[in-house]
């Protein structure tokens, strides 16, 4: 990961430890962070990290992260954000530590949504993308890096012509769970 490409990006909710290696970038999370607007569940949070661009206009966005020993909604993944009430995200994050799920979360005027699909176990690396056109988002997600699924097309309801764009990593349940972002970059 080139560390010129990272000038433009800045953090919402800095993490607990951030150190650049020849892998990438390897973040260690605070305790109990995430990103969930719920009238169900009866509360929000809004302290996960968020490592972000801002950017207008129609693009293409990716990242990959790796990581191991995930535990209960552990999550490492891609975000697109407006505000605390208006987002996307998408990431492996699991109930079940035996069956992961990649969920992708759509937060519209400050209500979340969850749409999960299963995985196979033993995935320690994917790759996101966010294709941002006329106003619409489609999230695509990939196991190997290179094959790219559509796991959701979207729109937000308080779209805004310059959004946040980036990774995203938080710990629900624990402290400390960490995370490799090996690749970060506009396409």
């Amino acid at each position: 990961m080139l560390l010129d490409a990272l000038r433009d990006f800045e953090w919402l909710n800095e993490p607990l430890d951030v150190n650049f290696e020849e892998a990438g970038m390897r973040v260690l999370t605070h305790n109990k962070t995430d990103f969930w607007q719920s009238v169900h569940h009866r509360f929000g949070k809004d302290n996960g990290h968020f490592f972000y661009a801002r950017r207008e206009g129609d693009f293409t966005f990716g990242v990959t992260w790796r990581f191991e020993n995930s535990g209960q909604f552990d999550q490492c993944g891609i975000m697109l954000r407006i505000d605390e009430k208006n987002w996307f995200k998408a990431s492996v994050m699991s109930d079940n530590e035996a069956q992961p799920r990649l969920a992708s979360c759509v937060t519209n005027c400050g209500y979340s949504d969850l749409a999960p699909i299963e995985i196979p176990a033993g995935i320690t690396e994917v790759s996101y993308k966010i294709k941002r056109f006329k106003g619409d988002y489609i999230l695509y997600y990939s196991l190997d890096g290179i094959n790219f699924k559509q796991l959701r097309m979207l729109h937000l309801l308080n779209d805004q012509p310059e959004v946040k764009v980036g990774a995203y990593i938080c710990s629900p349940q624990r402290e400390a769970f960490e995370g490799v972002l090996t690749q970060i970059e506009f396409i």
